[in-house]
């Protein structure tokens, strides 16, 4: 999975702004200063995300770090979002901008809303799970999901009571702690990660809802995704090509030709998206191997062979790597849930 860099400056940020060095972090992950960050470059693997949480919490000492960035000033910093968050009309229209815009910062919305007639509840489905750097997401997101439902039901001038449930334990010494920043209505150890609230505040009006910023944001935002999306699309025009080109397999310089771009331009279109040439390559032998152990009509070694591989061995350990099974256990699999189904 791949994040943007922004995700990166906001938590460097949020370290200097709640008056710790956030060089120390980030040179624990081998990264100079927040000025190597470039908001707008490849999207990094979410395991150096992982390290810098883990970092953050190390140069901190504080293992509830989360619900102090989770509120903090830094968390509207940098990127388009902010600005379409704070003209917004509604929390509804704010949760339906968070997830909309969600792909410019990470690959999916991290919140997802579930309304019932007596109650409403935000979900929260951290990037990261399990370990110190899970807990301290998880903190992190359902504090920010806390803060737009409290920030909301101001515009009516409530005091909205809220339940959170955490799917993680906490330690003891640490309880009272978080039930002063969630209020009493906190459990430890549930199933999932949420806020609960009254369904009646998410069409309350914002106080801050500004139709022409909103707009204006709006605009900029959407700007920004399409041109994100547009990337995206490369790498799906890619795939395409190498599965029409099946058994073949173009090098990159002859896909880069038949998109009329250079061989360069190509590879650092794709880099933009944290992908090769060759991960492609390699994700649509998979697609076909799947697609031939369905059909069921060719032997291993017909498949090994017409994807190219010197043995049905050597197929056999590319296959297990890609999924964990085996071709034939893959298959076999495949039939038991269609007999099922």
């Amino acid at each position: 999975m791949l994040v943007s860099p922004i995700n990166l400056k906001i938590l460097a940020y949020t370290l200097d702004v709640e008056g710790f060095d956030s060089s120390l972090a980030l040179r624990r992950i081998g990264i100079a200063s927040t000025d190597a960050i470039k908001e707008d470059g490849e999207w990094v693997d979410v395991g150096l995300f992982d390290r810098l949480m883990a970092a953050a919490i190390e140069v901190t000492g504080d293992p509830a770090f989360g619900l102090i960035a989770g509120k903090s000033i830094a968390l509207m910093r940098y990127g388009p979002i902010t600005p379409v968050i704070l003209f917004g009309s509604s929390l509804r229209q704010l949760l339906a901008d968070v997830g909309h815009f969600a792909p410019l910062m990470v690959e999916q919305s991290e919140i997802e809303l579930v309304e019932g007639k007596q109650s409403a509840r935000l979900v929260v489905h951290p990037l990261i799970k399990g370990g110190a750097s899970g807990s301290f997401r998880a903190d992190l997101v359902v504090m920010s999901s806390m803060q737009m439902v409290r920030f909301a039901s101001a515009a009516a001038g409530r005091d909205e009571a809220v339940e959170v449930d955490l799917a993680h334990s906490v330690p003891q010494a640490l309880e009272e702690r978080y039930r002063a920043a969630f209020g009493p209505r906190v459990r430890f150890n549930q199933r999932q990660n949420s806020v609960g609230f009254d369904p009646a505040v998410l069409d309350l009006k914002l106080l801050s809802h500004d139709p022409i910023g909103y707009t204006a944001a709006r605009t900029r935002a959407e700007s920004a995704l399409a041109a994100r999306l547009r990337r995206s699309d490369m790498a799906e025009r890619v795939r395409q090509h190498l599965l029409a080109a099946f058994p073949g397999k173009p090098s990159v310089v002859e896909t880069a030709r038949s998109m009329g771009l250079s061989d360069r331009s190509l590879r650092r279109q794709l880099a933009l998206l944290g992908v090769t040439h060759g991960d492609l390559v390699q994700e649509c032998e998979q697609l076909m191997a799947q697609r031939l152990l369905s059909e069921g009509r060719l032997t291993l070694a017909e498949i090994a062979d017409a994807l190219g591989f010197s043995s049905a061995s050597s197929f056999h350990r590319a296959f297990k790597r890609w999924t964990g099974l085996t071709p034939l256990d893959w298959r076999d699999s495949l039939r038991a849930a269609s007999a099922g189904s």
